[in-house]
């Protein structure tokens, strides 16, 4: 015989479901007075759970915040292949999310799943991240506040106003408006794709530069024809700036090899060079990140094209030889 739910736990359901509802609502729907409502509500918050209220049409209405609510783990049928992947998936995650909120929180959640379950594997959970070995290269300090509210909002597609800081204008910006559209980790970076009211365009905006973020309210719809692998698919993980760079590459015989197993870029293109090695062309919207890929090939890698990147790389390397000499 099933033992019927008490009204508090048909409360935490609704509310874990997502329900918001006023007290009418709540007395209706639980078939319990108001002031039944109102007490189990309050015990609700003395055990620590996140209720929200919010005055609509002169009516308080009471919800739970998204991150206290929960799914019973018995509504959820996995079998072990499945528990196994997800447990080594969170351990591929973790190489990416572990500046961001959801790393911890990810692990936690794969540890309630094989709990939940009362299985007994023929795989040893503990065990995996000694079988599994995924790169952890991600080292931007990502603020907690900030992610969550970029997350929050470019799921509700709500207008936020930030505080930034432009590492390639020097500039600082205070309650700039955008509109998050897309979060992306690149190469060890943690972006922003998002729409700018003051430049009118959709830019890209460095997460751990944003020192501040606040929902305006405001709402926005999505650009038509926008796309996340079209937008980002023009560059070397770099943060997109105006215009486009055609970059052409002396790449010696030693290191061609590797150009011609791998393709860096999707724009790449090989040529042979009569005298050996090859010239490798592609083109891209920042030269930022290019810099620092020609920079980890050494000398075997030279910039034909376009003069600043070599400008700038060679004005690098002379500052470095410096340096080592005790030059500053």
């Amino acid at each position: 015989m099933t033992r019927e739910s008490s009204p508090k736990e048909k409360l935490l359901g609704l509310l874990n479901e997502g329900q918001e509802a006023g007290l009418d609502e709540l007395s209706r729907l639980l078939g319990i007075t108001r002031r039944h409502v109102r007490r189990l509500l309050n015990e609700l918050e003395e055990e620590g759970w996140a209720l929200q209220e919010r005055w609509e049409g002169g009516t308080k209405r009471f919800s739970l915040a998204p991150e206290d609510r929960s799914v019973p783990a018995g509504q959820i049928d996995l079998t072990e292949r499945e528990l196994q992947a997800l447990t080594v998936a969170a351990s591929a995650a973790q190489a990416t999310l572990r500046p961001t909120p959801f790393g911890n929180q990810l692990q936690e959640a794969v540890r309630k799943l094989l709990r939940a379950s009362g299985m007994i594997f023929s795989f040893e959970p503990s065990w995996q991240p000694e079988i599994w070995h995924f790169d952890d290269s991600v080292s931007s300090n990502v603020d907690p506040e900030v992610f969550w509210a970029v997350a929050k909002a470019a799921n509700e597609c709500e207008t936020l106003a930030v505080d930034y800081y432009s590492a390639s204008t020097g500039q600082f910006s205070s309650g700039r408006r955008i509109d998050p559209l897309v979060i992306a980790e690149q190469g060890g970076s943690w972006l922003l794709a998002a729409y700018c009211h003051e430049n009118q365009g959709v830019l890209d905006f460095s997460i751990p530069a944003i020192e501040a973020a606040e929902p305006t309210g405001e709402y926005f719809t999505r650009p038509e024809g926008f796309g996340p692998e079209a937008y980002f698919e023009d560059r070397f993980h770099a943060l997109r700036g105006e215009g486009g760079h055609e970059i052409v590459l002396k790449v010696d015989a030693e290191k061609a090899e590797y150009f011609r197993r791998k393709t860096y870029h999707p724009s790449q293109v090989v040529e042979d060079r009569e005298e050996g090695g090859i010239v490798v062309t592609f083109e891209t919207s920042s030269l930022d990140d290019v810099a620092a890929f020609v920079r980890s090939w050494g000398p075997g890698v030279k910039v034909v094209s376009p003069d600043e990147l070599a400008d700038r790389i060679a004005a690098e390397a002379r500052q470095v030889a410096k340096s080592y000499r005790g030059g500053g």
